[in-house]
């Protein structure tokens, strides 16, 4: 007699192309857009790094070159030595964003979207765009990369594993240490930057007036409350800007110093990583700071408040970011708001009544332009591709519907002229902004010629005669004004020439005032320039004297307001304030608030002109110097009767993700005669898409037992070899990705006896080819205080046939599946502090033919956490049903569907000083159940598998409730807990059962 233990088969070719996949469609916090694999890429070498740049980014690339040289050796001056080897620098025009991003592993990396950062309050006040995010990126480098003695003998033996400490100590510490550092220095280095520019301090002063200052350990956590997306930079870069002007700017060396050579781990002991760089906890620290905030903000709104402030009406409430208002003729205010709780849109507001109303979602934010028929233009992003991420132009009718107008023309800030058919709007491309005029009628595009070839432009205005465009322009060396230009684009007046930010002007209805916002008091408030004064000198007036920010104004078509976004502590609101220029002030002395007026900058300016930098000569670009390992990991396991295997493992993907790859080698050390295992998965996206994946793989098993002649029980190994080829197409959008996986493998299985060389199965060998398929979709949303995806679906649907190639009269293998999973949510506005969810899934499998294996139904459904040092949780289960054992029912037919109803319990947001943990927020599910396995009659007559399952001719069918607890370990992002009680209704069972589960239940 014999008895085999069949597995589920295991399919590498889905893994492959599951691969490929996570490599075609990057994250979104890599600015929503992966860099083309397939772009013909240039590459030239300076001493120390190695640039790389998509074609017309040449100029600019060498420019990063000569930045990246000056600020390395600087860097290396203020914070210790350098990494050492080659740092790689990729810069890209492929999206329409300002980012950049810098990673050590495999090796010392940074990309750059090259996109100047114009129209972003917080990045504008800078000599040079490119010196600012070198500077910025590099620090990273410099950070990350550093280790102690320990680290460094680790990773001469191991290589570069992405791990903490102690190999790289700074990966798990609190991220306003690692983002705030580098945004200090960069504006150290640069004596500009933001942190002596107008938007981080005017975050922290909004916060203290308005009592929403966040402790150390808010600040350490990833809650969604405002500034969320800012908080590590602001609270991070101020906070060591307070540690350096009162121990010294020698002190954040010390931090690093401490923090690469912490025998403790400093993501469980930071505190005293700042006891023993300050002689006080950072923790205490933060609390001394918090106080001198206190008082200093204190002072300035008393003096404020003496000399009168500005009193505005709100119009919109709940913050975040709310922006670009602009007035229609009737009075309406269309603006796009940034909620956390549900999709960014452009809303429109009724100022008479206070109703809002959602006019249609929209990819990003921007301001919007009224047309004649109560329609709006405007610009959102969208991917054109896998790759590219860029503005276009969409006209978006009263009732909500989009119409596309332009297609990859890289528009974006339009505003349409009083003729209404010219647009004028800034074009983005090759790391420059241009002013470009589009013909509603025609398609037609024209640029703007400017004056000077390096100013960069922003938020462009029509006059009301359509004569003249008011606009932000930038220059090199930090001059960000507002000017006056004619409709071919010279200059026909500066309003203001000088470094304080001056922004998104407005035209008075009667063409004689341009208000925009200007930081030059010492916080952003709106100003005025009368055209028709007769003394240039007193041409400009203070229109707000604000505590906090003002920006973006309009006025009013009948010129009796100016509406603008006002900052508060939750962010951002539409406010108002009548058109009145008897109560506007004269323009005090400039008192900005950042120190570097005059450019006290340490980073020696560039000695050659822009394009002219460092480096030799550019040639096409090699995969290989960034495609090697650069890391690897030594594997140990038990397979029982196979052998215990020992081997290891690497991995490796070149700089533009053209290549990537993974593999595993291991060998038996328990055995005479060794046994091999091993795998290698690799994915190739040379053309772009579709994303080519090839993967082979050795694996032993104990595959079941049989009866010896001398009538005991011998072991029966398997041996499979698996070598399979996919190709996956995948189509990316802004709300939307899809992939198609096909592919094709080959499977051979030998069976052995084990201690018994003399004896064979009567079947000792398979060998099977197949064919699948794969389809998925997704759409579902998640916003910063969601609890659960919303309004969307998942969708993956699953088929494969197996023919086996060598049957025998014994068995033969082959089969067909088909699986299928599949969820939908919808967002349910109530009450707490984020939307309700009704979540429905439901998954299926189906398997015919002699082959076929039984599926497993049942049980609670989890997830695995790596903590870095060990792993948490459960596997995911396909067909779950709580409140019954895992294997419950077994199958060759099996379904399964939930029904939950989500809701928010409590936004905790919390931690303790700097203790490893953050409780982010707690929420409900109340939830029912079900599933059925089963097999045929025909199949339990044939396979004692089945027959064994038996036939299950009612669902099984349970209810229940659970909470989940959102936390963070080792300040890393949070996830989710969640403990629940079962009750079953129908079924083999009738005794409530409680769980806990790592991760979402789908």
């Amino acid at each position: 007699m014999m008895w085999l233990r069949r597995r589920p088969p295991v399919y590498p070719a889905c893994a492959t192309a599951a691969l490929a996949v996570a490599l075609a469609c990057a994250s979104a916090t890599r600015a929503a857009a992966q860099v083309p694999p397939h772009e013909n890429w240039q590459t030239f070498r300076t001493e120390r790094f190695r640039i790389t740049f998509s074609p017309g980014l040449e100029a600019l690339a060498r420019h990063a070159a000569e930045r990246a040289e000056a600020t390395y050796a600087q860097l290396a001056r203020e914070l210790g030595p350098g990494p050492r080897g080659v740092i790689d620098i990729l810069l890209t025009a492929d999206a329409d964003v300002t980012n950049g991003f810098a990673t050590p592993f495999p090796s010392n990396r940074i990309v750059v979207y090259a996109t100047p950062p114009v129209d972003d309050i917080g990045l504008g006040y800078t000599r040079d765009w490119v010196e600012l995010v070198i500077a910025h990126e590099l620090v990273h480098i410099f950070h990350m990369d550093r280790a102690g003695l320990v680290g460094r003998v680790g990773r001469s033996i191991f290589g570069r594993v992405p791990t903490g400490w102690p190999l790289f100590p700074v990966i798990g510490t609190p991220q306003w240490s690692i983002e705030g550092l580098a945004t200090y220095y960069e504006s150290r280095l640069t004596g500009l930057g933001r942190v002596h520019g107008p938007l981080h301090e005017m975050i922290l002063r909004t916060a203290v007036l308005e009592g929403r200052f966040e402790s150390i350990d808010q600040a350490s956590g990833y809650g969604p409350r405002w500034p969320v997306g800012y908080r590590s930079y602001v609270y991070g870069s101020m906070f060591l800007d307070h540690l350096a002007r009162r121990h010294g700017p020698e002190v954040l060396r010390e931090i690093v110093g401490r923090t690469a050579g912490a025998v403790i781990p400093p993501t469980v002991a930071f505190d005293r990583i700042g006891r023993k760089a300050t002689g006080t906890s950072f923790t205490a620290e933060w609390e001394a700071w918090r106080s001198e905030l206190v008082a200093r903000y204190t002072r300035l709104a008393d003096s404020l408040r003496a000399e009168g402030l500005t009193q505005s009406e709100s119009l919109t409430s709940g913050g975040y970011s709310t922006l670009y208002p602009r007035v229609a003729a009737d009075g309406r205010v269309a603006f796009a708001d940034v909620d956390g709780r549900s999709a960014s849109a452009t809303r429109v507001l009724d100022p008479e009544t206070g109703e809002v109303r959602t006019l249609a979602r929209r990819n990003g934010s921007g301001p919007s332009a009224w047309l004649p028929d109560g329609s709006l233009l405007i610009a959102q992003l969208e991917l054109v591709d896998q790759h590219r991420m860029v503005h276009d132009l969409y006209r978006v009718a009263p009732n909500g519907a989009e119409q596309r107008l332009t297609h990859a023309a890289r528009l974006s800030e339009p505003d349409v002229a009083p003729d209404e058919r010219r647009v004028v709007a800034v074009q983005r491309g090759e790391g420059r902004t241009r002013l470009v005029v589009y013909d509603l009628e025609t398609g037609e595009l024209r640029e703007l010629h400017a004056e000077d070839p390096a100013a960069e432009w922003a938020l462009p205005r029509w006059s009301p005669d359509g004569t003249r465009i008011a606009v932000s322009r930038w220059l090199p060396g930090g001059l960000y004004d507002v000017v006056v230009l004619d409709t071919l684009g010279r200059v026909q007046r500066e309003l203001t020439r000088d470094r304080a930010l001056d922004t998104a002007p407005a035209w008075s209805p009667d063409g004689r005032y341009v208000i925009f916002s200007s930081d030059r008091s010492g916080i952003p408030d709106l100003f005025a320039y009368d055209l028709a004064a007769e003394d240039e000198a007193n041409a400009l007036r203070q229109v707000t004297r604000v505590l906090t920010g003002a920006f973006f104004p309009d006025v009013s078509p009948d010129g009796r307001w100016i509406y603008f976004a006002g900052y508060h502590a939750d962010g951002y609101r539409i406010e108002r304030i009548p058109f009145d220029t008897t109560t506007w002030h004269p323009v005090p002395p400039r008192a900005l608030a950042f120190a570097a007026e005059d450019g006290d900058a340490i980073l020696p300016r560039p000695g050659s002109a822009p394009g002219e930098g460092q480096g030799g000569e550019a040639r096409a670009y090699s995969a290989l110097p960034t495609l090697l390992p650069r890391a690897w990991l030594p594997l140990a396991y038990d397979e029982g009767a196979p052998g215990f295997f020992v081997g290891a493992s690497t991995f490796g993907e070149d700089l533009v993700g053209r290549h990537a790859y993974s593999a595993y080698a291991a060998i038996t050390v328990n055995r005479d005669e060794p046994r091999f295992a091993g795998g290698l998965s690799y994915a190739w996206a040379g053309l772009g898409n579709p994303v080519l994946g090839l993967s082979a793989s050795r694996e032993w098993d104990h595959a079941g037992s049989v009866r010896l002649p001398d009538g005991g029980p011998g072991d029966v190994v398997s041996r499979e070899d698996i070598v399979s080829v996919s190709a996956t197409v995948l189509r990316r959008r802004w709300r939307t990705a899809a992939s198609l996986t096909l592919g094709a493998e080959h499977v051979q299985e030998r069976f052995f006896i084990e201690d018994a060389p003399d004896l064979r199965l009567t079947d000792d060998y398979d060998r099977l080819v197949g064919a699948f398929a794969r389809v998925s979709f997704g759409n579902a949303r998640l916003y910063s205080y969601s609890i659960s995806r919303e309004d969307g679906v998942s969708l993956t649907v699953t088929a494969r046939r197996r023919w086996d190639t060598d049957p025998s009269g014994v068995a033969d293998r082959s089969y067909d599946e088909a699986t299928a999973w599949g969820a939908v949510y919808k967002a349910i506005p109530a009450f707490g502090f984020a939307n309700h969810v009704l979540a429905l899934r439901a998954s299926a499998v189906w398997r015919e033919g002699p082959g076929a294996s039984l599926v497993d139904l049942g049980g609670a459904s989890g997830t695995t956490l790596d903590l870095g040092f060990g792993t948490i949780g459960t596997r995911a289960l396909f067909l779950p049903v709580r409140g019954f054992p895992d294997k419950v029912r077994r199958g060759t037919r099996a379904w399964s569907a939930s029904v939950e109803y989500r809701f928010p319990v409590a936004l905790i947001d919390r931690g303790a000083r700097l203790f490893p943990f953050y409780l982010d927020r707690l929420s409900g599910a109340l939830f029912v159940d079900a599933g059925r396995a089963w097999c045929t009659r025909p199949e339990e007559r044939r396979s004692w598998a089945c027959a064994l399952a038996g036939e299950d001719e009612t669902p099984l069918v349970s209810a229940g409730g659970e909470l989940a607890l959102d936390l963070g370990l080792l300040f890393g992002s949070p996830f989710r807990v969640r403990g629940g009680v079962a009750a079953p209704l129908q079924g083999p069972a009738d005794e409530p059962v409680f769980y806990v589960r790592v991760g979402p239940s789908f």
